[in-house]
């Protein structure tokens, strides 16, 4: 009966032993993770660590490369940015100059924890964006999972009224939000189609079929593991974006995985920068 009684203790004892050994390993993993979103949340908004200047001579007259390397310096648009700001006349120039007294203007990041270990980085305003084309994208680093910056994306269905498509959390569908989605993160990148890789039709087919089939569609932040990346029964921000390229011969996913990032977007071989705010002028998101 004793050697019973051991025996019985002895199995309790282990099971307990076990049982310790797995709540102290979930102790470590998720302070593991406490301890990297913690350093994660250390994110800047990279701003110029160089003077302010007056742009007035270089929006008049021809632009040299060189001017619009000054320019890049200055407000963080691109030739193509430049540009289209341009062909909106003294509207166009009074958009740059805004858009440079916020490139310069010191920001404060404030960070938004939406989940456990899951963050959403912003600053305190939001921030003047360049005129906005049909078939656009926006990516941002800015949301964060433990030490993943997952990011965010929008593709852009309305230049001119700057609607843009969207995937954002789960327990929602996907949805056509606005450009002010992303103009107050703590960076943000305005990628347009290269017009020499992609037509202007097959851009415009893209929007049409965005806005007529990708509205509605449930959040899945694993969609491309744990569903197929070529079906669209449940999606994410980047993913949604993809998938309407896709459907028109374009594949926008950098790396080419099984699932797709805003980051693959960011370093996509047929996207250029048109806007950069808040990440390295020279980096980028790479």
């Amino acid at each position: 009966m004793a050697k019973e009684t051991r025996k019985k203790l002895s199995k309790r004892i282990i099971a307990l032993i076990v049982c310790g050994v797995f709540i102290l390993c979930l102790a470590i993993i998720a302070f593991g993770l406490q301890i990297a979103f913690w350093v994660s949340d250390g994110i800047r908004c990279i701003q110029p660590d160089y003077e302010m200047i007056d742009l007035d001579g270089y929006l008049d007259g021809e632009i040299t490369d060189e001017d619009y390397e000054v320019l890049y310096r200055q407000t963080g648009l691109t030739k193509i940015g430049i540009d289209r700001a341009l062909e909106k006349g003294e509207t166009g120039k009074k958009l740059i100059k805004k858009i440079q007294a916020d490139f310069f203007e010191p920001h404060t990041v404030m960070n938004g924890q939406v989940a456990p270990y899951a963050c959403t980085d912003y600053i305190e305003t939001h921030i003047s964006n360049i005129y906005l084309e049909d078939g656009d994208i926006i990516v941002t680093s800015s949301t964060h999972i433990s030490s993943v910056r997952i990011g965010h994306a929008g593709l852009v269905t309305n230049g001119s009224l700057e609607k843009v498509l969207q995937a954002n959390a789960y327990g929602t569908y996907s949805r056509i939000g606005n450009i002010w989605d992303f103009t107050d993160r703590v960076n943000f990148l305005i990628l347009r189609p290269d017009p020499e890789k992609i037509s202007s039709g097959v851009v415009k087919n893209v929007v049409e079929y965005a806005q007529s089939s990708l509205v509605g569609i449930p959040y899945e932040g694993l969609a491309g593991v744990v569903t197929n990346k070529n079906n669209i029964e449940r999606t994410q921000c980047a993913h949604i974006i993809w998938y309407a390229y896709k459907q028109f011969g374009i594949d926008l996913d950098s790396n080419g995985g099984s699932m797709v990032v805003p980051y693959d977007l960011a370093n996509s071989a047929y996207l250029q920068p048109v806007q950069v705010f808040g990440f390295d002028l020279d980096e980028l998101w790479r």
